[in-house]
C-alpha cells in the first residue's frame, strides 16, 4: 500500500494525494498523513460528539479527534428535542384523518427548530 500524503490550505482544510516517492509529495508540498484512532467512551458515561481536525504534527499531517466542548448541553438539547417526538407524531396522525390538531402546529415547529439550531451552534463549536 502507498504512503498517503496530505497538506492543510490556508483555512486548515486537507487536500489528500498519492505519490510515487516521498521527494514527490514534499515537491508538491504534501507531507505524510496519518491517522488517529477515534476515542470511545466508556460505559455509562455521557458519550462525546467528536469533530476530525487535521494538525501538522513532527512532519506529518495527523487526523485528531476533538470533543465537541459542549458535548453534555448537546446530550440534553437532544433530548429535549426526542421529548417532544410525540406531538409531532399525533399532530401526524390527526392530519391524516383530516382531524383538529391537538397542539398549535407552528409554535411547536418553532418550538423544535430553535432546540435544533441551538444544537447546531453547540455542534460547529460557536
Amino acid at each position: 500500500m502507498k504512503q498517503r500524503y496530505a497538506k492543510l490550505d490556508e483555512h486548515g482544510r486537507v487536500q489528500f494525494g498519492v505519490f510515487e516517492s516521498d521527494e514527490d509529495a514534499l515537491n508538491a508540498g504534501f507531507l505524510p498523513y496519518e491517522e488517529t484512532e477515534k476515542p470511545s467512551t466508556p460505559e455509562g458515561e455521557i458519550p462525546h460528539n467528536y469533530t476530525r481536525t487535521y494538525e501538522e504534527q513532527s512532519g506529518k499531517i495527523v487526523l485528531v479527534w476533538k470533543a465537541y466542548p459542549n458535548y453534555e448541553a448537546i446530550a440534553e438539547l437532544k433530548k429535549l428535542l426526542a421529548s417532544t417526538d410525540y406531538k409531532v407524531i399525533k399532530c401526524q396522525e390527526i392530519s391524516l384523518i383530516g382531524g383538529e390538531m391537538p397542539y398549535d402546529v407552528e409554535a411547536l415547529h418553532a418550538e423544535r427548530q430553535e432546540i435544533r439550531n441551538e444544537i447546531n451552534r453547540l455542534e460547529a463549536c460557536e
